[in-house]
């Protein structure tokens, strides 16, 4: 069914059958089934070929057979994979997993022992079954069995100037034997064994007959506990749960007749009892306790003792069951009344009554309402306290069992010491939606005196199924419930739409509409654009005739002419008064990349203008484009283009947010300086970022690039410089998170203070300890008198005289600032690979930053302006290092702007001036700047736009290619692609610089494509690729307009290759244009590379 409740008739079905071989059978856990040393054959995969559409009931059924199995010992599993495709050519898969009927009769083999290994000098001992090929076990005469020990040698061989191995494998016969297998109890087989590999191995004397193997190891690495598995011993109770104060009966089910220990317990041991249990069985009352909490463990062990006449070992058997305890009055019963249906455009009231509240008890309740197709996605499951609470919970104590070390006197030989070495171990996610998200929630409601209340929201339009999910509580009971609400027009209007477009692009989109709830008959029918999308030439129909039930298709021209948010809007009106509107929105993404420019214009004093229009934008598409104006007497230090590049940045890893937060700690304190207003937005989005740095902590304290992770001490200390700066300003800082990261700090240096190869994350991390009152002078000290030459970052040594002169010790820090100015100075290069994510700008930016923070301020500050203006101005590219660190900078120069006069489009302006306008607006509104006064000033324009005309392929550092292939390994052509199909694209970088880099790959796609959503669609068959040499990704991201990949510097292969691949999925038919592949090296930007740009097709079939 479509969600919105309508069967789901006609939609076409696609699928394929995959075979493969498995040596486990459900039915019989814990069994092994066919050949141990047989090589698994290839998963085979069939389309499912000439498969029916769904029927008007939103049912169907057709036959799966299967032609050829493979030749094998082992058993076949089918998996039977379907796709059904939605009208807008998007398809949702299944898949069910089946067994096949094996062709002959079968002989599975259990190991009773743990870990598939057992000690050196024990015993090795298995069960035996026979099944016969309808899955039944079955009697076998005279099964025989060989134990063989698995030799394997090393043979080296010279080949190319280089040593080689291959390991040379032969078996050797250690014991064998006969046994009869019984239909009920099967056999079982005990071996002594020795240290090595073994290979238990089964047949009959039938060659044509069934044959299984199973190997294992023995040997003193063994842990003393894995010893010969317990006897298992069957315990029931008689009811589900029990109350507090109830008598539960354990009824026992032994083999043979002992004494019966059993321990209650959950993380601590709660009661015991001992009982004497005959063969035939008995039943034990354990009282349940009040202090059993949500329920216990019960853990019965029998044992028997061992008998030396009948040379019998003890023996002994052990069962667990789980004992619930039913949370009674603890558990609140709540009641959802929502409506079945409703619909949409209006408020949905959920009325909600709450049973089971003591009196005088407040209760409060929660209640959220989303749309099911976004829980779908994630197969999100209602919140469910009770269970929290009150399930089952893992067992909190350990049982051990030290059967295996009684040494039974009746057997075995005097042990032998083994000697020797250790040569054995040789053996071992995006666009803005289309429609409105449907996502509501209520926060806390107070309930009444009654248990009741009443959760209103306003639903949008919307069509499809909401869930309504809902948790009370008191101080000491908890309860949920969940309800579905289907939200529907009378009239259902869906789109096939393509998730985004580009200027240019002309697609086919279906429009499903469907007669629910609305009368028959003629509908008046028109769609409205707006932002430049158009529906083409020819007319559209101007009527519509619908039937009750039933659900019309027609296809509708959609053609993007410039870059924005664009939408159309499906009106419906039926002459009896029902109307129906649905706006669906559309965003128009250039095809390629923005392109970063910046100008800097001389504003002559008495009179000099600068005037920006369109002109500037002329090579630029102008929807979409921004550009930032600003004048000030420091052009360097531009603050608003700064922050325009760094917030347009699109992509997050720890060091990129950071570095776009970090500076807007103190923006509205440059505000005033350079002529820009406050924001009020931006504690939150301080805040927003605070917690996503937290979420890439790791256990230890620890910040990963893309994720929680270690190994980075100068991120480690830049995200925590981050986090103080934002607790000195009174944000959020959980201390549980800041204190974990400062003693990661201080760990970190107390491993390893050599400065050699880790000069600049210790003098951060120490800078950022000493920022919180944490660092050791007399480290700093030892540091600035006898190691400072061993700093080759004069950030680095900045960031020591920073840490002096933050404990006072302003002599010693104002020579290392000097000593870091000339490290600077003196200095053209640095090493091949920045593992700080540094630059010449971004030092110097830094230097001049902490400068100017410390108390006094040194006296080179002048001259570290002059040089971080001077780097500037070479500086063609920069990151978000760089810019963060310049804009922290520019606090020491947020004075001298007073005495700027300006006019702006003819108006009278004092002091620093900065603007940012859309590139749409220069069109019909040119901004325009002259200097009135007699001080000559300098103006910095920044525009951040997409080009008109395609980038040609290309690039420096790097090469990338991108091919695309079908699913059967063969090149496609997709220039010109067929609707519903699928493609595997492959891309090749190759580094050419030779010198570890941070990487990021993007790959944006054409509107026609989208990536086949790993949590819809996962039966893409790479068999066919067995030559893609895949890189792992430091991160991915599937966004609906492009696929994107980070790589670290130790990703990749000794030539400096990466290759990495993905599935798309040809969904909307049109002509779209088909943007270029890029690679670029995140932190020396001027080291990027692409491919072509062109136009490609998708056809319906």
């Amino acid at each position: 069914r479509f969600l919105y409740g309508a069967p789901a008739a006609g939609l076409a079905l696609e699928g394929e059958l995959t075979l493969s071989t498995s040596r486990d059978w459900d039915r019989f856990q814990g069994f092994s089934f066919g050949l141990a040393d047989e090589q698994s054959a290839e998963p085979t995969v069939t389309p499912l070929a000439d498969l029916p559409v769904v029927g008007d009931d939103g049912k169907v059924t057709f036959p799966v057979s299967v032609d050829q199995l493979p030749s094998t010992t082992k058993l076949v599993d089918a998996k039977v994979t379907v796709r059904m495709r939605e009208t807008g050519g998007r398809a949702i898969e299944r898949s069910l997993n089946i067994g096949v009927r094996p062709q002959g009769h079968m002989i599975g083999i259990r190991p009773d022992f743990a870990d598939n290994e057992v000690p050196q000098g024990g015993t090795a001992k298995f069960s035996l079954i026979a099944v016969d090929p309808d899955g039944k076990r079955e009697a076998l005469k005279g099964a025989q069995w060989t134990l063989v020990k698995v030799e394997r040698n090393y043979q080296w061989y010279r080949s190319n100037n280089s040593w080689n191995y291959e390991p040379v494998t032969f078996t050797k016969s250690i014991a064998n034997g006969q046994v009869d297998l019984s239909a009920d109890g099967g056999a079982t087989v005990s071996v002594p064994v020795d240290w090595g590999q073994y290979r238990l191995e089964v047949e009959t004397s039938d060659p044509e007959g069934p044959a299984t193997s199973y190997e294992f190891d023995a040997g003193w690495y063994v842990s003393s506990t894995t010893t010969e598995t317990p006897d298992g011993l069957e315990i029931a109770l008689d009811k589900d749960n029990y109350a507090a104060g109830e008598v539960a009966r354990l009824k026992v089910s032994p083999h043979f007749a002992g004494e019966l220990l059993i321990n209650i317990g959950s993380d601590k041991l709660l009661k015991t009892v001992t009982a004497s249990v005959p063969a035939g069985g008995s039943t034990v009352d354990i009282p349940v306790g009040d202090d059993w909490g949500a329920g216990a463990y019960v853990t019965a062990t029998l044992f028997r003792p061992g008998d030396a006449q009948e040379t019998r070992m003890p023996a002994r058997a052990i069962g667990v069951k789980w004992l619930k305890v039913d949370p009674g009055s603890k558990k609140l019963a709540i009641t959802l009344t929502p409506p079945d249906k409703t619909m949409p455009r209006q408020q949905l009231s959920i009325p909600v009554s709450v049973a089971g509240v003591q009196p005088g008890s407040n209760a409060y309740v929660m209640v959220a309402a989303v749309d099911v197709g976004i829980l779908n996605l994630t197969n999100y499951k209602a919140p469910d306290p009770e269970n929290w609470f009150f399930g089952q919970r893992m067992l909190g104590m350990e049982i051990r069992d030290i059967y295996g070390r009684l040494i039974d006197g009746s057997l075995g030989n005097t042990g032998k010491l083994r000697t020797g070495g250790d040569g054995a171990n040789m053996q071992a996610q995006g666009n803005p939606p289309t429609e409105k998200l449907v996502a509501f929630f209520s926060g806390i409601v107070e309930l009444d005196a009654d248990g009741k209340a009443r959760v209103d929201f306003d639903i949008p339009q919307f069509n499809g199924t909401v869930r309504v999910m809902a948790v009370a509580w008191t101080k000491d009971a908890v309860g949920h419930a969940q309800s579905d609400v289907i939200v529907r027009d009378p009239i259902v209007i869906t789109a096939g739409l393509p998730r985004f477009l580009a200027p240019g692009d002309a697609a086919v989109m279906r429009l499903d509409v469907a007669d629910t709830d609305g009368p028959a008959g003629d509908y008046a029918f028109s769609i409205e654009t707006t932002g430049d999308l158009s529906t083409g030439d020819k007319p559209l129909p101007q009527k519509l005739t619908l039937a009750q039930g039933k659900r019309q298709t027609l296809t509708v021209p959609l053609v993007a002419q410039t870059a924005g948010n664009a939408s159309l809007t499906v009106k419906l009106a039926h002459a009896d008064g029902t109307k129906v509107e649905q706006t669906l929105y559309v965003p128009v993404r250039p095809a390629q990349l923005p392109v970063t420019t910046r100008l800097v214009v001389d504003l002559k004093g008495n009179g000099g203008a600068l005037r920006v229009d369109k002109e500037l934008l002329a090579a630029s598409l102008l929807n979409g484009a921004s550009v930032s104006v600003g004048v000030s007497q420091a052009a360097a230090f531009d603050v608003p283009s700064l922050l325009m590049t760094l917030d347009r940045y699109p992509y997050g890893c720890a060091e990129q947010t950071t570095s776009r937060a970090m500076p807007l700690l103190y923006v509205n304190e440059l505000a005033s300086g350079v002529g820009m207003a406050s924001d009020p937005d931006i504690h939150g989005r301080i805040q927003d970022a605070i917690y996503k740095v937290l979420s890439y902590q790791a256990s230890g304290g620890s910040f990963g690039l893309w994720g929680p992770g270690s190994g980075d001490l100068w991120l480690d200390s830049y995200v925590t410089d981050f986090l103080t700066r934002a607790r000195e300003q009174k944000y959020d800082v959980p201390s549980l998170a800041m204190n974990q990261a400062l003693s990661n700090l201080q760990n970190s240096l107390g491993y390893d203070q050599s400065v050699q190869d880790r000069g600049s994350e210790i003098a951060y991390a120490l800078y950022v300890l000493a920022r919180n009152k944490k660092a050791s002078i007399g480290d700093l000290r030892y540091y600035a008198d006898t190691q400072l030459e061993a700093f080759s970052s004069p950030m680095a040594v900045a960031q020591l005289a920073a840490s002096l002169a933050l404990y006072g010790d302003t002599p010693r820090a104002e020579a290392t600032f000097k000593t870091a100015l000339q490290l600077a100075k003196s200095t053209t290069d640095y090493d091949y690979y920045r593992s700080d994510y540094g630059s010449r700008l971004r030092d110097g930016a830094a230097m001049l930053a902490l400068a100017a923070e410390s108390k006094p301020v040194p006296t080179i500050v002048p001259e570290l302006i002059k040089l971080v203006t001077r780097e500037r101005a070479e500086a063609r590219w920069t990151t978000t290092q760089d810019e963060s660190w310049m804009l922290l900078a520019a606090r020491a120069l947020k004075e001298g702007n007073d005495t700027i006069m300006l006019a702006v489009n003819g108006a009278a302006h004092s002091g620093g001036y900065s603007n940012q306008v859309e590139g749409s607006d220069l069109a019909d509104s040119p901004l325009t700047i002259a200097n009135t006064g007699k001080t000559p000033l300098q103006a910095v324009v920044t525009t951040v736009a997409s080009p008109v005309q395609p980038l040609p392929a290309g690039g420096d550092g790097f090469t990338i290619n991108r091919t695309y292939y079908k699913l059967d390994g063969t090149e496609a052509n997709v220039t010109e692609a067929t609707q519903n199909e699928r493609y595997v694209v492959v891309l090749k970088v190759n580094e050419q610089n030779k010198w570890p880099s941070r990487l990021l790959v993007t790959d944006l796609l054409p509107a026609g494509f989208e990536i086949d959503n790993p949590g819809l669609v996962s039966s893409a068959q790479l068999t066919n690729f067995s030559w893609l040499a895949q890189t792992d990704a430091a991160h991915l991201e599937f966004r609906d307009d492009r696929f994107v990949a980070a790589f670290n510097p130790a990703d990749g292969d000794h030539d400096h290759n990466l290759t990495l691949a993905y599935v798309v999925r040809a969904v909307t038919p049109g002509t779209y244009a088909h943007p270029a592949a890029t690679v670029e090296d995140m932190y020396r930007p001027q080291y990027s590379a692409r491919t072509a740009t062109g136009m490609m097709e998708v056809k319906a079939p």
